[in-house]
């Protein structure tokens, strides 16, 4: 529902955690990724807008810059500067970003001085190399042999097919002690309760498995890991996006909230409500979409 394409999948959900699973996946997965799929997409920015993320991101990370320090007051941290504070990264870590596109966020940190990112995708078209020394290479997860620092899985984890071969893969990549962090949706949701096969994050068949807490949990146990955090960053689009799909609207179609707002069927009243209720679900538990931080063990 995504593109409009309307195949249709089945899915199962365990019984014991809640993760559902892909029954039926198709024999060809790469035309589910066409090359408008949104992690593809090489945003163009203003050379001013960079500099002025350098400025603010260098500040975050090491408080060594005054346009860094106001901008920082004026618009906040950037969301991923959490995520590197948090996993004890510093600007020599060696970085591995899994399904990452294009790789605008490793981008981003290389020009804050990041010296060590490098990416993965397998259904980049080829090999992109940015100026900054950061390198997005068309591989695979089971392509790489190299170990790292901080390993980041973003909305990438529920798009690989085995998760044990995934999980045993990430333990014996990743240096022991450091951080591995996934971003999900999460199906111990209101959103998948509420919407069922019309739930926004289930984005069928491109998600083979969907995690509950409980299901991570047993995989961090079973893969040497133990969870250090999880948190939610989930979006008002849990709720509107998964409407549309009731009332047979995909996410690119030109009455979408995504693609015309002023022409949705949303007024911004109920938008509104929507990212109310998005806040509290945050906050509270209960969002469709974790952050979940696990520390290889040993």
């Amino acid at each position: 529902m995504q593109f409009g394409t309307r195949d249709e999948f089945n899915y199962c959900e365990c019984s014991v955690c809640g993760c559902l699973q892909l029954v039926n996946p198709p024999d060809d997965i790469s035309k589910y990724y066409p090359q408008n799929y949104f992690s593809f997409q090489q945003q163009k920015k203003s050379s001013l807008k960079e500099k002025l993320n350098v400025y603010r991101d260098k500040y975050v990370l090491s408080n060594k810059n005054l346009v860094g320090n106001i901008l920082s007051k004026i618009y906040g941290a950037p969301t991923y500067t959490n995520w590197i504070v948090n996993a004890g990264v510093n600007f020599e870590s060696e970085i591995l970003d899994v399904g990452c596109g294009a790789g605008e966020l490793l981008n981003r940190m290389g020009n804050a001085g990041f010296k060590n990112a490098m990416g993965i995708d397998l259904f980049i078209d080829n090999d992109i190399h940015y100026k900054n020394g950061v390198q997005i290479l068309k591989k695979s997860l089971f392509e790489i042999n190299s170990r790292f620092d901080f390993v980041m899985m973003h909305h990438s984890l529920e798009h690989l097919p085995d998760q044990h071969k995934v999980f045993k893969k990430l333990y014996n990549i990743l240096k022991p002690k450091k951080t591995l962090l996934i971003r999900i949706p999460i199906c111990s949701s209101v959103a998948w309760k509420r919407y069922r096969e019309n739930w926004f994050a289930l984005e069928a068949p491109r998600h083979y498995y969907i995690h509950s807490e409980k299901s991570i949990k047993f995989m961090a146990d079973k893969h040497g890991f133990k969870i250090k955090n999880i948190s939610y960053d989930s979006r008002s689009i849990q709720f509107w996006a998964s409407i549309q799909y009731q009332k047979d609207i995909p996410l690119m179609d030109e009455k979408s909230y995504f693609v015309n707002p002023k022409e949705s069927i949303f007024p911004d009243k109920e938008i509104k409500e929507f990212e109310e209720e998005t806040k509290i679900l945050n906050k509270n538990g209960g969002a469709d979409q974790a952050v979940i931080y696990l520390e290889r063990i040993n």
